[in-house]
């Protein structure tokens, strides 16, 4: 019996032991660091200040959007704080009742600055030259520094990793699959494909495609290639990407009874090879479309030709 008691006592002795030490680690678990507290009210500055940026593009409030901007700002194409200026402005004047949604993927410090990883959408009415109704999406990935500057966090640098522009114009504009390159290497060359869902024999349509550098002066822009009446299912070409590292615009457009599409895609020219998944996805397309099959008609070699270049 008192060995029971013994028992019982150290049992209880060991059971408040091992309650400490469960209170200790769970409270050990629930503290944060130091270094983590900080990296957390870090990326809760940022967040916000993406925000700001949203709320500003919304609005199309130009200065409230530049407050985010550092002076020096420069990005990766060459435009700086007044080249943006500019170029928003330009583009402003052509939308309606725009949406910017940016998703932030990673914020990373870096010494002084801080890398952020996001990507935007962008819906919009378009005013277009031709009085029919149009609409603009737009998806854009980029990685960012952003630097403290009396007590808010400024834009100093950017580079875009990724870029797709879909222009739609007029009540019924052209349905088309697209299979575009994402990125390529130096020299090599590449395939384009705008496959369309119906036969041309009972709506002829016109097509073309351009690749242009994209430069300071161009930024983003869309602008419709030269056109050429299409023979079979869409347009099949093949392009051969620069000697230099310089990142490419293709521009395709296709004209149908009903309507205009213009989609405008960053390809990212690289002296390394490519990711092999450097084929950009269609930009999300409603609930109740159902995807367009592929045209069996063969692509004669007059169809398989290298893109016009500017």
């Amino acid at each position: 019996m008192k060995k029971c008691k013994v028992l019982q006592a150290r049992g209880k002795h060991l059971s408040r032991r091992w309650l400490f030490t469960l209170v200790v680690v769970c409270t050990l678990a629930i503290v944060p660091v130091p270094g983590q507290a900080a990296n957390e009210v870090l990326e809760a500055r940022i967040r916000a200040t993406v925000e700001k940026i949203d709320a500003a593009s919304n609005k199309q409030d130009l200065e409230a959007l530049l407050v985010n901007y550092a002076p020096g700002f420069r990005s990766a194409d060459g435009l700086t704080y007044e080249a943006t200026r500019k170029a928003v402005a330009a583009l402003w004047s052509k939308l309606s009742q725009p949406t910017y949604q940016t998703n932030v993927t990673a914020v990373v410090p870096q010494k002084n600055q801080v890398r952020v990883n996001a990507t935007t959408f962008l819906n919009a009415g378009y005013k277009s030259d031709l009085g029919e109704p149009g609409k603009l999406e737009s998806q854009v990935e980029t990685s960012s520094l952003y630097e403290e500057q009396q007590g808010a966090f400024k834009l100093v640098s950017q580079r875009v990793l990724a870029e797709r522009t879909k222009l739609s114009i007029g009540s019924n504009p052209p349905q088309v699959n697209l299979n575009l390159p994402e990125a390529v290497r130096v020299g090599r060359p590449f395939k384009i494909e705008a496959i369309l869902p119906t036969s041309l024999q009972k709506s002829p349509a016109l097509g073309g495609i351009r690749l242009s550098p994209i430069t300071a002066r161009s930024p983003g822009a869309v602008e419709a290639p030269a056109l050429e009446p299409l023979r079979t299912g869409g347009l099949f070409k093949t392009g051969q990407a620069p000697q230099r590292p310089t990142d490419q615009a293709i521009t395709l457009a296709i004209v149908r009874q009903g309507g205009l599409l213009l989609v405008n895609q960053r390809l990212k020219v690289t002296e390394g090879e490519p990711p092999k998944a450097a084929t950009q996805p269609e930009l999300a397309k409603p609930a109740d479309e159902k995807p367009a099959a592929k045209s069996s008609d063969p692509a004669p070699d007059n169809q398989t030709s290298k893109p016009k270049t500017e």
